[in-house]
């Protein structure tokens, strides 16, 4: 048997490489003509070498040039699980939102963004985005990644204020907003394309008023405490505390928010930890992992009561009350793994239902709480104006 020769190149693998450090220094990408005069060969093996890399998205054609494509990004050390946790809960978070209109989810790309996700509109006469497609350092997206970085241009000082940008072409408005992963400083960006038929002031506040409260979502699912983009307060009005209807409630109960679960300890003072969980619409469940000091305490003491909030505008908030019961596997739709599973992707994306430490749920149990009591608010807690 002959001996293998490590010191040869493979021919294919260079011309692949080759052809994506020509595509990453164009940034208006480059026509097939343009690609066979840099790189040389046949034009039938550049096709082909053309259709395995888009296959695989690492590169993306339209309009007749082709360009770098988003799967590029997750071979980088530092962004890959944060952009797929990113795109993972912009799908979740969209799968039935409130925008009547396509909303993309874009990413820093060179000068401007490149769309890594979006979720079209219903509508017949919509604006498409298409994955892979970048975006020029004029677009308001691209702004927005400007604005986050040091200077005193006076046109991003006005977008660092207002925590948005917005901009129109004649046919379409487009509007978008910052996501924070600290918070403060724009991470990645959501951009809403409105026709510009439509886009009266109600369309166009309901639109920004939507899009900040998804930017908020999708920054705290990135680890934000806080959403103040560039470190301003929010711009949304806050309101007086008025009382969440049974929709708005089961809405905002089926977001992904933590859970503080208040229990009593054995020797009758209070104790408070912060928990996942699942809202089915009538019930809270829990999943409680081996020797969790809450699991004892409740199983004396079953009387409990859970709070969850929302730390910006309108900031939601509901409280609940009632008789935390570990129940029986079999009691719980789809076991204990099953459970432990699905809160693991809610709160960590699709890959954490498979990492180890989440998937070995001996001992592990499930706590359900039927609500005895259960209310929502929002706002301030102040009064309306004129009342006493």
């Amino acid at each position: 048997m002959a001996a293998l020769d490590y010191s040869q190149q493979v021919p294919a693998a260079d011309r692949a490489l080759s052809l994506l450090e020509v595509l990453s220094e164009a940034r208006e990408g480059l026509t097939t003509a343009e690609l066979l005069e840099d790189l040389g060969g046949s034009r039938s093996g550049l096709y082909a070498l053309l259709n395995t890399l888009r296959a695989r998205g690492y590169v993306v054609t339209a309009g007749g040039h082709h360009e770098v494509g988003p799967a590029l990004a997750r071979l980088l050390p530092d962004r890959p699980q944060e952009v797929d946790m990113l795109v993972e809960a912009f799908r979740q978070e969209t799968e039935s939102g409130p925008f009547d209109e396509t909303v993309a989810l874009t990413w820093p790309d060179r000068e401007g963004t490149v769309v890594v996700a979006e979720r079209p509109s219903p509508q017949p006469l919509r604006v498409v985005y298409q994955t892979g497609d970048h975006r020029p350092p004029g677009a308001p997206d691209a702004l927005l990644m400007a604005a986050g970085q040091p200077g005193d241009d006076p046109d991003l000082r006005s977008i660092r204020q207002a925590g948005s940008a917005s901009a129109g072409d004649g046919e379409v408005l487009e509007v978008a907003v910052p996501i924070c992963a600290d918070g403060v400083r724009p991470t990645a960006a959501l951009v809403v394309g409105i026709p510009l038929a439509r886009a009266d002031s109600a369309v166009v506040e309901r639109t920004d008023g939507s899009l900040r409260r998804l930017a908020a979502l999708l920054s705290h699912r990135l680890g934000a405490l806080t959403y103040q983009p560039y470190g301003w307060a929010a711009t949304e009005p806050l309101g007086p505390s008025q009382e969440l209807d049974a929709a708005e409630l089961d809405e905002f109960l089926s977001g992904l928010w933590g859970a503080q679960l208040a229990c009593i300890r054995t020797d009758g003072t209070p104790h408070v930890v912060p928990l996942w969980y699942e809202w089915d619409g009538t019930a809270m469940w829990l999943a409680a992992s081996p020797g969790a000091s809450w699991r004892a305490y409740v199983s004396e003491n079953p009387q409990v009561s859970l709070t969850l909030d929302e730390p910006w505008p309108p900031l939601r908030r509901a409280f609940l009350t009632g008789l935390a019961v570990e129940v029986t596997d079999e009691e719980v739709p789809g076991g204990v793994k099953g459970l432990v599973r699905r809160l693991s992707v809610r709160y960590l994306g699709q890959g954490a239902g498979e990492r180890a430490e989440l998937t070995d749920t001996d001992g592990w149990g499930a706590m359900r709480i039927v609500p005895e009591r259960l209310h929502g608010r929002q706002g301030l807690g102040l009064p309306v104006r004129g009342s006493r």
